[in-house]
Parts: C-alpha cells; sequence; structure tokens
C-alpha cells in the first residue's frame, strides 16, 4: 500500500509538456478556432485525476504571454452536469468566492463547447496560483491546514448555498435517493466476473458491507430541515491549492450537486481525517476532526447567509460518516470496474482502506460524537 500511495504522490500535479502529437493538435486546433484568447505556445498535460483529462495551455495574444487550464471531459457526461457544475462556480464568483477558478468563454459564448469530429466536451478555466501539495489518498496535513480547509468549505458553503439551478441538475441522484438503491448496486458489482486480487476481496466483505447499508437504514424524515445546498462532493486536499499552509484555491467541481450539506460534510471528514498509516489505517484522527470542524463553524457563526452546523446535523453525523463511506467504496469499485487500465493493487489498497474505515465507524460511534460534540451549538 505505501508503495502506490509514494507513487501516487510523486505525480500529483506534474505537467508533462506535449510537443507534435495528434492531442497537442487537437487542443490547439480547439484553443485557437473555437476561444479568443490567442495563439496557443505550450501544452502540458496534468497529471492527479481519475475521471477527466487537465491540461496546462500557454497563449500569446498582442504579445502577452498567459496560461489557462483546460479540462477533457470524459465521454458520456451529460451537458446538464456541466452547466450545472460552471453554473455553480459563477454564483459563488459573483457571491465574492475569491478560490474558484472562472470559466473562460468561447468565442461565442458558451462556458463549455464539443469540436466537430470529437466526443468529448471541453472547458476552459483561469489558471488558479497555489501548489498541488497532495492526493486525496493519505493526506498528511498540518494543523494549520486542517483549519484552512476547513473554513474554505465553509467559505465555499455559505456563497453557494442560494444558488438557484433552475431546471439543472446532476445525473446522480442526492443521497436521500441513492442510499435506498445502493445495497442493489454493490451487490450487482459483487457479480461481476473479474479476475485479480480486489475482486476476491470486494466478494469476500460484501456480506458484512450489505450488513453495514441495512445497518443505516436513512429515513427521509430524519433529514427534514436539514438544509440542502449545492456541494462540492468531491472536496479532498488533492482539489485544493495551497499557498504555505493556506488554502488559496479550490478546483474540480465535476461531481458537484444539490444535496445535504452535511453529506458534504462527512465525505470531507472521511477524505482529511482518516488515517491512512499501516498500523492506525482506517481509524479516524480526532483531533484532526475537531480542529477542521471547529473552523468550519466558527467561519459560518460569524458570517450572515447560511447557518453553522445544527445539533439536528451533528445527531445525523456519525450515521452520516457511515453512509459517505460506503459511498466512497461504491465508486472505487465502479470506477475500477469502468477503467480498461486501472490499477488492481492500487484500488485494492483504497478498498481495504475504506472497508477498514467501515468497521472503524461502526465500532467508535460514541467517540465520535464526543469529539466533535465541542464544534456544535
Amino acid at each position: 500500500m505505501l508503495a502506490v500511495r509514494e507513487q501516487r504522490q510523486g505525480i500529483v500535479g506534474i505537467r508533462d509538456f506535449i510537443e507534435g502529437d495528434f492531442l497537442r493538435q487537437q487542443i490547439t486546433e480547439i484553443v485557437e478556432s473555437l476561444y479568443d484568447i490567442g495563439t496557443v505556445t505550450a501544452v502540458y498535460e496534468i497529471y492527479g485525476g481519475y475521471t477527466n483529462r487537465s491540461f496546462s495551455i500557454d497563449v500569446l495574444k498582442k504579445g502577452s504571454a498567459q496560461a489557462y487550464f483546460m479540462r477533457q471531459y470524459k465521454p458520456g457526461v451529460a451537458a446538464g452536469d456541466i452547466r450545472f457544475e460552471h453554473g455553480l462556480i459563477r454564483h459563488a464568483i459573483q457571491k465574492g468566492f475569491t478560490m474558484a477558478a472562472d470559466i473562460v468563454p468561447s468565442a461565442r459564448g458558451e462556458t463549455f463547447v464539443r469540436p466537430v469530429n470529437s466526443g468529448s466536451m471541453f472547458a476552459i478555466f483561469e489558471y488558479l496560483n497555489g501548489e498541488d501539495k497532495y492526493t486525496w489518498d493519505d493526506p498528511d496535513l498540518s494543523a494549520a491546514e486542517f483549519q484552512s480547509a476547513g473554513r474554505v468549505l465553509a467559505a465555499f458553503h455559505n456563497a453557494a448555498h442560494d444558488f438557484n439551478p433552475g431546471g439543472l441538475q446532476r445525473m446522480e441522484p442526492p443521497i436521500l435517493a441513492l442510499w435506498p438503491q445502493l445495497a442493489a448496486k454493490l451487490a450487482g458489482l459483487g457479480r461481476q466476473k473479474q479476475t485479480g486480487k480486489l475482486q476476491a476481496y470486494y466478494a469476500a466483505h460484501l456480506p458484512s458491507l450489505l450488513d453495514m447499508v441495512a445497518h443505516n437504514r436513512f429515513d427521509p424524515a430524519e433529514a427534514d430541515g436539514l438544509p440542502v445546498i449545492p456541494i462540492h462532493c468531491d472536496y479532498h486536499p488533492g482539489n485544493l491549492k495551497w499557498k504555505e499552509e493556506q488554502v488559496v484555491g479550490i478546483f474540480d467541481f465535476g461531481w458537484s450537486k444539490m444535496d445535504l450539506r452535511l453529506f458534504d460534510v462527512a465525505l470531507a471528514i472521511i477524505y482529511f481525517c482518516s488515517r491512512w498509516d499501516q498500523d492506525n489505517d482506517g481509524a479516524l484522527r480526532g483531533d484532526k476532526c475537531k480542529l477542521f470542524m471547529d473552523a468550519y463553524q466558527q467561519h459560518l457563526q460569524g458570517s450572515d447567509g447560511l447557518e453553522a452546523l445544527t445539533v439536528a446535523e451533528h445527531k445525523l453525523l456519525p450515521k452520516m460518516l457511515a453512509i459517505a463511506n460506503i459511498y466512497l467504496i461504491h465508486w472505487e469499485l465502479s470506477h475500477y470496474l469502468e477503467t480498461a487500465d486501472a490499477d488492481d493493487y492500487e484500488y485494492l489498497a483504497f478498498l481495504k482502506h475504506n472497508i477498514r474505515l467501515m468497521r472503524w465507524l461502526e465500532t467508535h460511534r460514541d467517540t465520535v460524537v464526543k469529539t466533535l460534540a465541542g464544534a456544535f451549538p
């Protein structure tokens, strides 16, 4: 497991210069024919993501050099998903949120383009400055970084909470609608015949996983009155830009949707605060949870708009942590099975981590409640 994490930590944010191949020609043609931002002078592929492809492009316009970020969306993504994402980003920026990259419109004023004879959609964003310090797995943040990340999530939620998507919505349903379907989805993944250690490990642990789904029934009445807002749904250290110990940018809103605010917070805690070291893999770091949540709460208590997490959300948080973790297990196996060249060893490390975390959360609910109690009114 450690070897995989060291390899992935080594590639995060790395830019690979693309020269003279079809991909560079394609990107150059897209930029120069569909946008009015200048002549392409260099193209770099940015590694570290799992779903979409990312590029840095250097352009020259009237003697002025500028860098932009380009996203090539995965095949099959719905245009409505992209419109929701872009509308949310622009709303948050208009509300004063300064850490998201704005979308650069095409020459026709569109926020994304689909070139002729291409099965992919592309969007160009302003380039976010800052350092890529972490991936989503094994983040070893300082105390100041945990606090900064908590504040920034609160700031995003506050800026985004009154976004009106109109008829736009993500294809993935909110967690209240998705959760009752998840047992069948997880069982279905277990029936897919694959070679390798991951599928065998998953099959061995599927009964206990389905038991945990059944044990964490989520009655819609439990969520009555809880804030439903646009959530990031992928808020982890690898989707943040850093300067010293402060967050200076947030990106990758491709999973954003309207959902329970508490679900986004629970996902963030799973990502930021679970341990990855061999001796304690799958345990939550209580001290880091408290740093993150204290910062989140304090930011909203001193702001206008969205309220801080409530007592009702506090009571539901242990269950929501279990739900968020199982949601990630489903994503891991789904993505592994959908990806032709997925690394069996790498995804097995991810799956083992979340299975261990699933067990830890089940046996330490009182610990979670006591650890976070001080962060709630």
